[in-house]
């Protein structure tokens, strides 16, 4: 599978520092980010945020643009298009024409993405199939959700569901 995710998600595993957890759970499959995504990561190194690092050095993590067709899409993408950041809509476009799994934890962004075709991965679909895949126990998996809240300064809606059984 070819999965390109966005900054947030991104950023949300690098400040609990389990980028790894990523690279495990999706081993088998290439990961992307785009030219944008990496000018969004560079921003909190401006500030002397380190984070960023453990994205940028991965191996893992594959640099993907836009072709020539995509990148005329984007542009017109970028006029129309006020809900979402320049590398949401690069990525998007790349997910939308090459057929690759967009993630994201960014409900406009998901939304967008399903209401252009592009299959998703959500935060809470990364957290399920943590413990699901038996990367993690449970408890590890919730002290995760803790440490990304605390770390991210975000809140994560309807936990429960990550811990659903099928």
């Amino acid at each position: 599978m070819d999965i390109l995710f966005d900054t947030d998600i991104l950023s949300t595993f690098a400040k609990a520092d389990m980028i790894k957890l990523l690279e495990e759970l999706y081993s088998g499959d290439n990961l992307y980010i785009t030219p944008a995504i990496i000018e969004e990561l560079k921003v909190p190194k401006e500030f002397g945020y380190n984070f960023p690092d453990l994205i940028l050095n991965s191996e893992k993590f594959n640099i993907i643009s836009l072709n020539e067709t995509e990148l005329k899409e984007f542009k017109v993408k970028l006029l129309k298009q006020d809900k979402l950041h320049k590398g949401e809509i690069e990525a998007l476009i790349i997910c939308k024409n090459r057929r690759y799994t967009f993630s994201s934890r960014d409900s406009c962004a998901l939304k967008f993405a399903q209401s252009e075709g592009v299959t998703v991965i959500s935060l809470h679909s990364i957290l399920k199939a943590l413990w699901y895949f038996k990367i993690l126990p449970k408890q590890e998996v919730r002290n995760l959700i803790n440490a990304m809240e605390k770390e991210d300064n975000l809140i994560i809606k309807n936990k429960e569901v990550i811990f659903e059984e099928d």
